[in-house]
């Protein structure tokens, strides 16, 4: 959400709303939470907007001479409570912190704006799905070509690459895109693009100088140029790589060390998915329900690690197209399939690992905290184990397992420094090691022993006083003091200082408690100094371990979702694919992953087969009434393909593939009525994107193609489509076409390539029975007036489109499709013949006589009918 508003300062204002101006004004697009003591405080305009998001109260401050300004603030240890709100509202916040101790201050406290949070740089766990990457998009534009860098924050993880302009909504979809920023004067380009329906953030213009871009990402990667990483030469990809670095240093401060590598995004060796074929495969929400209910992901999802979680949406978002690498994990998880014990015992190990990813993105932002370093070290720990229960005993483990490097040092840093039960918070201190400072450890005496000697002194001065109810106690306020009840005073020595009268009691001081007061209290702040020193050295030498560590926890991902893959096998008899080097499928008891679960428990699932080739079945065509399983096999289909190129097992008993490079499919109806597109207009647009880029490789996906007009159009153009998709040679793609269009079986006459497969129907006692099995051949019927009866409408309204039906149907398309040997072009519907007639007469020679005639016989003609 853009937010930029004018900032003017009032002279007459007090000095502290005058510092408040001053800060703001560097960040006008942010609402900018001000430290004021123990509260967050915002003010004008942000107040508002900030009390309407938190729903807290509306009040003024009162501003010396100008006029009051509106106030809302929080306490400041409900900051993550809070922020993470705004944040999801669509607005960029910016800290401004006191960056100095209010006691050693001389007039105003000094402030300064620490760090600027926004949707896509987030790394707190209350803004984040732990499931989810947040990624932030940079993207630059040249001549119809844009450069686009990926990055999450979090993890570090960050991609970058050059496409044409008409795939940007495509970036933006496939990577779940949070915040876009772009160059100031490429602002109202890219605002005609999105209308408002993602962040936008805008940046200098210096900051896509092409000299600049380049100089930032080498000083990242810490190289002389960035031909290691195979973008030397990328114009477009270099600016808005480096824009997001930029970026990252002004909101963050230049903490960045934990990008230590940038990845191209390339086509080559991937299978293409368009965002259509994502969401009528409903592979992460539900087309219904916008959930996760009932999706791909929720029924294949058996990693135990947020990362591993991660990671297996990246496969499904990206499947490979590269047979070597295939068949790489596909062994893999056979592996692991095959040891239920090793496979069981890493699960167990992976288990107790912790999200690594985020915690290194924390170390790099000074966010994290003792117990993320005991977390880290024990999850590098566990998978020392899994490496070493695995070792020389699974070949192909083994060898995946041998390119982890090795975090020993940190791990014993961590350990020997860190206290294993050590608190969350550092503020209070207590999470370091006894034994590795010397001088922590003598200011740790001084807080052990100083209840020993307070009771020892409290002993002394009763019987100095002679009074035995005499106490040392201590408050935040008055410190440590000696407190007696007035019935005593007589008896005060003369070395007590009176500090407070209460009704029933006097309480006093003495300058040997003073003292020692004061070294109790400065060596819990010295103590409180040390550890926080300790810790930072810790993090610093961590520091410099991050791309080993970064390394070990991919291996920790990529493990789980291999076991991931292997349990989902292993417990729902899902097999390994083949591949061929034809471009065929073939498909033996294959079913839907999805439903086969949903079924209730005493129902079973119908198995199906499939077998496409280019030869002679490279089309087929399904016919069958609505509700008897047509769209379910067509995803059953496609979500096989999907799975078997992300290298897991599948439904099916057997499954050879030929390897698909696009997968595309036109499944359901949907509109776009905010963008003004018609649910007709939006099926077009799919099947457009279909016939203009699929390949001889590609496997396509079409259900009930032309529904959305009327009848005759739709059945013309759904004719039409497979015509082209059988005679085009260079296209020649696997297809399996689903339609309501009876007609359409009889291409299978024509089409040499093409062949019908129907969903058996039985009928009972005029009762409908879906028996949910593919066959060979086209449908007798379509049974539509039979399932809106068992929709249950009305019996008047069936009665009346029976009758309608009988007088309705009538067999033109067969009268007139040639047979396959027949040369000539189909025709497809038939002239009426007093339309021929009259287009062959030639008006300019017809006598007036003979154009009387003429129309007599026309007339006659139409009366006979």
């Amino acid at each position: 959400m853009v937010m930029k508003e004018n900032i003017t300062k009032n002279k007459n204002s007090t000095p502290v709303m005058r510092q408040y101006w001053d800060a703001k004004k560097q960040y006008p697009d942010s609402i900018m939470l001000f430290r004021m003591g123990d509260f967050y405080e915002t003010f004008d305009n942000d107040a508002k907007i900030t009390s309407n998001i938190l729903n807290i109260a509306l009040t003024k401050r009162s501003n010396g001479a100008a006029s009051s300004v509106p106030l809302a603030g929080f306490p400041y240890h409900a900051l993550d409570q809070y922020i993470h709100k705004l944040l999801d509202s669509g607005y960029k916040v910016a800290l401004c912190e006191q960056v100095e101790d209010p006691k050693l201050s001389k007039g105003i406290v000094k402030r300064e704006v620490v760090e600027v949070l926004s949707p896509g740089t987030a790394i707190s766990s209350k803004f984040l799905n732990e499931n989810e990457n947040n990624f932030l998009a940079s993207f630059f534009l040249k001549n119809e070509k844009i450069g686009y860098s990926i990055l999450d924050n979090s993890t570090g993880e960050f991609y970058c690459g050059e496409s044409n302009v008409d795939k940007i909504q495509n970036i933006i979809n496939e990577y779940q895109i949070k915040e876009l920023i772009i160059p100031i004067f490429q602002e109202n380009e890219f605002q005609n693009i999105f209308n408002n329906q993602i962040m936008l953030s805008t940046y200098e213009d210096w900051k896509s100088d092409l000299d600049s871009c380049y100089n930032r990402l080498i000083k990242q990667f810490k190289s002389n140029s960035l031909k290691g990483f195979g973008i030397d030469d990328q114009e477009l990809l270099i600016i808005a790589s480096g824009a997001a670095l930029f970026y990252l240093d002004n909101n963050y401060f230049k903490k960045t060390n934990h990008i230590t590598s940038i990845s191209q995004i390339v086509d080559e060796g991937y299978m293409k998915i368009d965002d259509f074929t994502i969401k009528n495969l409903e592979i992460f929400n539900s087309l219904n329900s916008q959930n996760k209910k009932g999706t791909l992901i929720e029924n294949i999802d058996f990693t135990l690690t947020a990362s591993g979680s991660r990671l297996l949406k990246k496969h499904l978002r990206r499947p490979l197209n590269d047979l070597k690498r295939i068949k790489r994990r596909l062994l893999l998880v056979e592996e692991l399939k095959n040891n239920k014990e090793l496979l069981d015992n890493i699960r167990f190990l992976l288990n107790q690992t912790y999200d690594i990813e985020r915690i290194i993105g924390k170390i790099a932002n000074e966010k994290s905290n003792p117990r993320d370093l005991i977390n880290l070290s024990l999850s590098l720990e566990k998978l020392n184990e899994i490496k070493k229960s695995i070792k020389g005993r699974h070949k192909f483990l083994s060898k995946a397992l041998a390119k982890i490097k090795n975090n020993n040092k940190i791990i014993k840093l961590i350990f020997s420094s860190i206290i294993d039960d050590c608190p969350i918070n550092i503020i209070k201190g207590g999470y370091i090691k006894s034994g590795i400072n010397n001088e922590l450890d003598e200011y740790r005496n001084i807080s052990k022993n100083a209840s020993k000697w307070l009771l020892e002194y409290q002993e002394k001065q009763r019987a100095i006083s002679e009074i035995n109810s005499l106490k040392i106690n201590y408050n935040k306020v008055f410190g440590y003091y000696i407190e007696v009840r007035k019935i005593h005073l007589n008896k005060i020595p003369n070395n007590f200082i009176r500090k407070q009268t209460l009704a029933n009691s006097e309480r006093y001081y003495t300058p040997e408690l003073k003292e020692y007061e004061e070294k109790i209290l400065s060596s819990n702040e010295k103590c409180n100094e040390i550890e926080r020193n300790i810790f930072t050295e810790i993090l610093n030498k961590i520091t410099l371990s991050f791309n080993k560590i970064q390394n070990s926890a991919y291996i920790i991902s990529y493990l789980d979702v291999l076991c991931s893959n292997a349990e989902l096998a292993m417990n729902h008899n899902y097999n390994m694919p083949e591949f061929s080097n034809k471009s065929l499928f073939e498909l033996k008891k294959s079913r839907h992953p999805v439903v086969e679960r949903l079924l209730p428990f005493n129902e079973k699932y119908i198995p199906n087969d499939l077998n496409l080739n280019q030869l002679n079945r490279q089309i087929a065509i399904i016919t069958g009434p609505n509700m008897a399983g047509k769209s379910t096999y067509l995803r059953q289909v496609a979500i096989i393909s999907l799975l078997a190129q992300i290298g897991s097992f599948v439904p099916a008993e057997k499954c050879i593939l030929g390897l698909v490079d696009q997968l595309f499919t036109r499944v359901g109806a949907s509109d776009n009525l905010a963008g003004g597109e018609s649910t007709f207009l939006v099926e077009m647009n799919e099947a457009a994107n279909i016939l203009n880029n699929a390949t001889s490789k590609s496997l396509i996906i079409l259900d009930e193609i032309g529904r959305g007009t009327a009848t005759f159009d739709g059945l013309s153009l759904a004719w039409s489509i497979t015509e082209y998709l059988h005679n085009n040679n260079k296209l020649n793609a696997r297809t399996i076409f689903a339609t309501h269009y009876h007609e359409l079986i009889y291409l299978a006459e024509k089409l040499k390539k093409a062949f019908n497969l129907n969903i058996e129907v039985k009928e009972y006692n005029e009762e409908l029975i879906f028996l949910r099995k593919i066959k060979e051949g086209g449908a007798n019927k379509s049974y539509g007036i039979q399932v809106a009866e068992m929709a249950g409408l009305p019996s008047i309204v069936i009665n009346r489109a029976k009758e309608l039906l009988l007088k309705f149907s009538k067999d033109e398309i067969k009268k007139n499709v040639p047979s396959k040997n027949n040369k000539k072009q189909l025709n497809l519907f038939n002239e009426n013949n007093l339309i021929k007639k009259i287009k062959s007469i030639n008006l300019e020679q017809l006598s007036p006589i003979e154009s009387l005639n003429f129309l007599y016989d026309l007339k006659k003609e139409i009366n006979n009918d």
